[in-house]
């Protein structure tokens, strides 16, 4: 056996390092989670879906979930979620009706590219994979990011409203409109949610007690805001991180903390209204000394699952900088144009990731001249990685801190030629005093915000639990370089598991004698992506999905079958039901009518049946 494992590991190490697939005329790269297709000079990052010439389909369907195929014999291969891609890249290579080999990718429209006038200068984002992550999401007007500095200026019309008649603002509507939208004395002058802050319905200036958060002289905080959420694809300006896509994106809650120096003795009032207010993400651009009051702000955000992100200070010293050194907080220093420190960014203990903080340009007040302009610093690293967790947020609300610090910091890049090593007290992969985890990674963070990982838990009886994420998946998994273990539902707990896209059960969960899973998925009938297109094909036209109701139940059982891995059912349209490690499954709880059986071998085949609940 552990021979066999040795084998094993050559031909994925093989498959890590080969420049050029086996049986393909691809050359494909992985550089630390992705692995990307290259073509004239070009890297597209490689998605889920493989395409195969086949000699023979009918032998490729037994084997293989195929998606469909067409008469040139060339057949598209979903890869399983219980599969790294090299593994089953090596069990096609070996398999002798298996022709050629080509991974896909997303690609680009010749339009798609987002019109804002200074997206060339933005060339950062490509660095960081922003235009990828952008395939996942844009941002959504339901995450709100805080952000505590010089001021907002929101007459700004790459963030407030402009010609496009939308706006990036976040807009208190428990307070009274202003009657002139640009107005913050044309207000009722009341305080309708009761907050203290009287007509606080674009943000609040701490510094000078009134709800004009707009800066007086300091750029800083409009700068900081267009990298996070200036409107995307709007033809002027640039495009922000999160901002959209020609529509509203996140929105951004401007507080004032000083014009031209932060105060320290407002700034914890602002981080407790920031939680207050209900926004999920904090952003801090400053640097100030040590105080109880703002640490006990600090731990108040943690609490209520507030993630702070703060800048890591220009001093270049070998220590962080407070805030950024605060262990709640997820502190980013600055990378130059060769992904090396910039020698001013300050480092050490508590750094987490890095991002670039050279050569940036961003929106700038409207009083100026120009109101768009370049400039440096950490204070400009950090909104990136702000408005990474707001795409994050976006595919995913029910991130919890931790889940959002684990994937931003597991899924870095290593840049720069740093020695990356395993170090105590640094537990999400490998990290580097200089330089953190390494350079932030938005595509990845966002695809594995998506993935709701359940290890090593055990639900306690009469307990009732609900883990909810777009996909979930539950069991024996390695994630970050661990191995994570057994999930256990104890007799007398009752856990529901709610995804919009799918429940896997790996070996590793053991549902015990009286304990009770629900699966609920609630993705639209119409998406049939997580089901073999030729399993439909084979059902007659006039049989129909009954399965109005998406709840499903399965009972626990003491014991997993050795030779079934995985039982999924599926309804006729190809949506996911309901998924059980083993082969003991319970229909009872679905309507009557037809479904779909698919028990995945721990041989790697796939059995599919056509089943009747009567």
């Amino acid at each position: 056996m552990k021979w066999l494992c040795l084998i094993f590991a050559l031909i994925c190490c093989n498959i890590l390092n080969a420049n050029i697939l086996q049986k393909s005329k691809q050359m494909i790269v992985r550089k630390n989670n992705q692995l990307f297709i290259t073509c004239n000079n070009r890297e597209y990052v490689a998605n889920n879906i493989i395409t195969v010439k086949f000699a023979d389909i009918l032998s490729l369907q037994k084997k293989y979930p195929v998606r469909n195929y067409n008469k040139l014999s060339y057949a598209d291969i979903v890869v399983p979620s219980t599969f790294f891609m090299e593994d089953y890249i090596s069990i096609l290579q070996e398999d002798p009706n298996v022709l050629n080999i080509d991974l896909n990718s997303y690609g680009e429209y010749t339009s798609g590219t987002p019109n804002d006038s200074y997206f060339s200068d933005q060339w950062y984002l490509s660095e960081i994979l922003v235009d990828s992550a952008w395939t996942i999401t844009n941002g959504s007007p339901n995450t709100k990011v805080a952000i505590l500095d010089s001021g907002v200026d929101w007459l700004h019309p790459d963030l407030g409203i402009g010609e496009d008649s939308y706006q990036n603002i976040y807009c208190n509507l428990a307070e009274d409109d202003w009657t002139d939208p640009n107005d913050p004395n044309s207000g009722n002058h009341i305080d309708d949610d009761g907050n203290g802050l009287i007509d606080d319905y674009k943000g609040w200036d701490f510094a000078t007690n009134s709800n004009d958060s707009r800066p007086r002289t300091n750029f800083h905080g409009t700068f900081v805001a267009g990298i996070i959420g200036a409107k995307t694809n709007n033809s002027i300006g640039i495009a922000g991180i999160a901002g959209g896509n020609y529509s509203k994106g996140i929105n951004i809650l401007p507080y004032g903390v000083g014009d031209t120096q932060p105060e320290t003795s407002i700034i914890d009032d602002a981080i407790v209204a920031a939680v207050d207010n209900n926004c999920q993400i904090i952003q801090l651009s400053l640097v100030i000394p040590q105080d109880s009051a703002i640490d006990a702000a600090l731990e108040y955000a943690r609490c209520n699952n507030v993630t702070i992100v703060c800048a890591s200070g220009n001093e270049g010293t070998s220590s962080l900088l407070y805030p950024a050194s605060h262990p709640t907080v997820i502190a980013v220093g600055g990378l130059e144009q060769d992904l090396r420190r910039w020698p001013n960014s300050s480092y050490g203990t508590h750094l987490s990731v890095m991002a670039r903080c050279t050569g940036l340009v961003s929106t700038s007040l409207t009083s100026n001249e120009d109101i768009y302009k370049y400039d440096f610093g950490t204070s400009f690293a950090a909104p990136q990685v702000s408005a990474i967790i707001a795409l994050m947020l976006s595919v995913n609300s029910n991130l919890t801190c931790e889940e959002i610090r684990y994937i931003i910091e597991s899924t870095a890049q290593k840049v720069g030629g740093y020695n990356y090593r395993v170090i105590d007290g640094h537990p999400n992969g490998t990290w580097n005093d200089s330089v953190g985890y390494g350079l932030v990674d938005a595509y990845a963070a966002v695809k594995a915000a998506k993935i709701k990982y359940i290890q090593n838990r055990t639900y306690q009886g009469g307990c009732s639990t609900i883990e909810a994420s777009p996909e979930i998946i539950a069991g024996y998994a390695v994630t970050g370089g661990k191995t994570y273990g057994n999930v256990i539902l104890e007799a007398g707990s009752d856990v529901t598991f709610s995804a919009t896209e799918q429940v896997v059960l790996k070996s590793g969960f053991y549902a015990k004698a009286g304990s009770n899973l629900h699966i609920k998925i609630e993705a639209p009938t119409t998406n049939v992506a997580s089901a073999p297109q030729r399993v439909a094909s084979k059902i007659s036209s006039d049989e129909t999905d009954s399965a109005e109701n998406r709840i499903t139940s399965y009972t626990g059982i003491e014991n997993v079958t050795n030779e079934v891995q995985s039982t999924y059912i599926y309804s006729i349209s190809g949506q996911l039901l309901y998924a059980v490690v083993g082969n003991e499954y319970n229909m009872l709880h679905l309507p009557i009518g037809m479904y779909v059986l698919k028990q995945q071998m721990n041989n790697g085949e796939s059995k599919i049946v056509k089943i009747a609940h009567h």
